[in-house]
């Protein structure tokens, strides 16, 4: 803080923020210390005795021989602190007294539309997070290593790149996978559409970088293709879970969907080498 504050500033001061300028004088200049001290005397504000016995320190720009009546001004008698504490005290104990002699006001009576107010009662809703599938993930990504021929591993950076791709798919596709399950157990909670939003943003953070080419091989190219038909499923499937269930507040599945997320669920099986994958069914559901 400025040595040569204008002492206008001190006269906007309450006298509490004078008294921590007063009680702190290691973090301000010793200038404005003392003019807010002289601006609480002049106050009649009683300060402190570890400060009111300490003995004045002029300011570094009054000058050494100045008179004895204008060094008086700038630093009172301690007769007269010690007059003006007095009187503060007195003030004080005749102010302590008067409270507790006067008569406590009976309370307020009691509206009659607060006699009959009866307590909101809130319903409690089932709290299930949303899981990551970090650890999940990096296995499946491990697998999905091993499916690429001995001459794609060979490139380093098709094969860097492959894998990050590969990253995105599968922390989509498991939290997809693990919301799909809920709503064909009718196991969803009222969380269910903000969490269908974090899926379906984790569906486009992969959908964004497979418009890029990204120089691949062919055979990471293939796969690229199949995991981007496996979330387009997904997505189709949580957006059919999530407008009914805000609607009725049932998933109620219906046939294309459970088509659907079955279809994800074999092109996931398929990128893991796990095989077993069946034609996909052609033709109209509705005739099946």
């Amino acid at each position: 803080m400025a040595a040569n504050a204008a002492p206008d500033s001190l006269l906007q001061k309450s006298d509490d923020e004078l008294l921590y300028l007063v009680q702190h004088p290691e973090f301000y200049h010793p200038d404005l210390v003392f003019r807010a001290g002289r601006e609480l005397r002049r106050r009649g504000v009683a300060l402190p005795q570890s400060i009111s016995r300490a003995a004045p320190v002029l300011p570094a720009n009054v000058p050494a021989n100045v008179p004895a009546d204008e060094a008086a001004e700038e630093a009172p008698r301690p007769r007269t602190r010690r007059w003006a504490a007095a009187a503060v005290a007195g003030v004080a104990v005749a102010g302590l007294g008067w409270w507790a002699l006067a008569p406590t006001p009976p309370p307020p009576p009691a509206s009659p539309a607060a006699a009959v107010e009866v307590p909101t009662e809130l319903e409690a809703v089932v709290a299930r997070p949303l899981p990551t599938f970090e650890a999940l993930t990096a296995k499946q990504v491990q697998e999905v290593r091993r499916q690429l021929p001995v001459a794609d591993r060979a490139d380093t950076t098709a094969t860097g790149r492959y894998l990050r791709m590969a990253r995105r798919y599968w922390l989509a596709e498991n939290q997809a996978a693990y919301l799909t399950r809920l709503a064909l157990a009718d196991s969803l909670t009222g969380t269910l559409p903000g969490q269908v939003d974090l899926t379906q943003e984790r569906i486009s953070w992969f959908m964004r970088a497979k418009a890029y080419n990204q120089h691949l091989t062919p055979f990471m190219e293939e796969r690229l293709t199949q995991m981007q038909k496996g979330l387009g499923l997904r997505r189709t499937s949580l957006n059919y879970i999530k407008r009914n269930y805000e609607a009725t507040g049932k998933p109620h599945p219906d046939k294309q969907m459970r088509a659907d997320s079955h279809e994800a669920q074999l092109i996931a099986e398929d990128l893991r080498g796990r095989g077993g994958r069946q034609a996909p069914v052609r033709g109209n559901l509705s005739e099946l």
